[in-house]
């Protein structure tokens, strides 16, 4: 797992490795300059003019510093604004040696740096780094302005690109539109946010040579990584049987919507659970065999009947996960089904809430960690009763303090989606728009069910089966198009994935 800092934990992850460890402030900025300059090499090519743009903080003295590695093998040009007499130690260092040995100039006007003639093949963005925000002044606009206007140009930013709000995602109409960004210790949240992604083009972390237990004793917040599969999925066993592999059961569908309760199920019985019972109103075509349905009385629209209770019960009672939702339809009678069975069930097994069924949910009672609902941000806004554009706006931190409120686990569908129990985070950074398409989020319904009743706690279960589900969707586009992309697809492509 790759560990996300904000801002401020970053600051504290550079105080520890100074005053815990005794990795001086000298020794970070030339580890992250060296590692900046290497892997500015490996995607350069030979003979290229690179263009640096320091400011005179601590961004800047990385800037200077990466100058002062590169001069040997390309031609290496600084631009630098900002009082030198300022500067910290460090920065003030690293400015004095690559003056030595760089071309560097001082730009103190507009007009200055209107006459740059900016004939390098690489740009790079060393202005002001995570200690900005997206509210910008003074001569760093015109020289973002200058830097956007140049077209194929690689363009490379040193920790975050100038412009952008390295906590909340905000960017600035000047940021610095880089393809690649080098940052320091970790990703930064507001990288992965909003517009962000867009402005920092493809992600690198610079290796400071502290370290990594300082992140995880700064941070709660994670990505999933593709090696993290083969670290969390369940063993199999050789001597076993299905009964060694959970049973879940399935509450979906309803008779307008029956494809939805095929494509959970299918999925929990593809991705390892043991046995997959599926109560619903009626049995699509497309479910798979080795499926167990129950079929039980409907109300008059065709939903799931409260009449149900007893027969659900018999299932409910042997499975080790319960999901219900997913093309219930919205009735009355059926969401109060849904309620009982939750304050039933809440105390001994673990419970998916999606789709229609979070209609039973209310966000002023208080369950329990064997409860996970998976909203998109229409359902979770209506849910909590706060605009869904103040929710997109902010992810993060309404999943985490809505979660810690409820005293449950949410999964909250957005791009990134946010798996938290209010206290520990992960960021699915994966997937594409194709994704966007009619029973994706059924899916990862049954993917989530089937993780959890195979014995995963509910927050791995979760974070794991988002990455799963997207990285099915990203493999996907990769062999076809987004465009082509269905739910059937995702379930299909999980055997890519579980190979990896």
């Amino acid at each position: 797992m790759k560990a996300i800092l904000t801002p401020e934990e970053m600051r504290k992850a550079d105080s520890t490795a100074i005053y815990d460890y005794g990795i001086n402030g000298f020794l970070l900025m030339e580890n992250a300059a060296r590692s900046a300059a290497d892997y500015i090499r490996r995607i350069a090519k030979q003979n290229q003019k690179i263009t640096i743009f320091s400011g005179s903080g601590n961004n800047g003295g990385d800037g200077f510093a990466v100058a002062r590695h590169l001069c040997n093998n390309f031609e290496v040009e600084v631009f630098y604004i900002g009082d030198k007499n300022k500067m910290s130690p460090e920065t003030r260092l690293n400015f004095e040696i690559t003056n030595k040995i760089c071309k560097v100039i001082h730009l103190q006007s507009e007009s200055e740096i209107e006459q740059i003639e900016l004939k390098a093949d690489i740009i790079v963005d060393a202005l002001i780094g995570v200690g900005g925000s997206h509210n910008l002044k003074g001569l760093v606009i015109p020289i973002l302005q200058k830097c956007n206007s140049l077209t194929n140009r690689l363009k490379i930013a040193i920790d975050c690109p100038t412009g952008l709000n390295s906590l909340t995602g905000e960017v600035s109409e000047f940021c610095f539109k880089a393809d690649h960004t080098i940052t320091m210790y970790a990703i930064k949240i507001g990288m992965l946010l909003g517009k962000a992604p867009d402005y920092c083009g493809k992600i690198e972390i610079a290796d400071l040579g502290a370290p990594e237990s300082i992140l995880n004793s700064i941070t709660n917040t994670y990505v999933i990584e593709d090696k993290d599969l083969h670290i969390y999925l369940p063993i199999r066993k050789r001597i076993s049987s299905k009964f060694d592999y959970g049973r879940c059961l399935i509450i979906a569908g309803s008779k307008n919507m029956p494809g939805a309760s095929a494509l959970s199920a299918n999925t929990a019985i593809k991705s390892g659970v043991g046995l997959v019972y599926l109560v619903t109103a009626t049995i699509h075509p497309s479910l798979l065999p080795e499926i167990i349905p129950i079929t039980v009385p409907l109300t008059e629209s065709g939903t799931i009947s409260l009449k149900a209770i007893d027969c659900i019960d018999s299932f409910a009672e042997k499975c080790d996960s319960i999901a219900i939702g997913p093309g219930l339809d919205n009735n009355e009678e059926t969401i109060e089904l849904v309620k009982r069975i939750i304050e039933k069930y809440i105390s001994d097994k673990k419970i998916i809430v999606d789709a229609d069924g979070i209609k039973a949910i209310s966000k002023d009672k208080k369950y329990s960690g064997n409860l996970i609902i998976t909203p998109h941000t229409g359902e979770f806004s209506n849910l909590i009763s706060i605009e869904r554009g103040l929710i997109e706006a902010n992810p993060i931190y309404y999943a985490k303090y809505w979660a810690e409120k409820m005293n449950c686990l949410i999964h909250l569908k957005y791009v990134p989606s946010v798996t938290t129990n209010g206290k520990k985070t992960f960021i699915n950074i994966n997937g594409n728009p194709g994704m966007a398409t009619a029973g994706s989020g059924d899916v990862l319904t049954g993917l989530i069910t089937s993780l959890s009743a195979q014995g995963m706690d509910l927050l791995l279960a979760g974070s794991l089966g988002s990455f799963i589900h997207s990285k099915a969707g990203d493999i996907y586009k990769q062999n076809y198009s987004e465009y082509t992309l269905t739910a059937s697809s995702i379930i299909t492509f999980l055997e890519e994935v579980f190979k990896l």
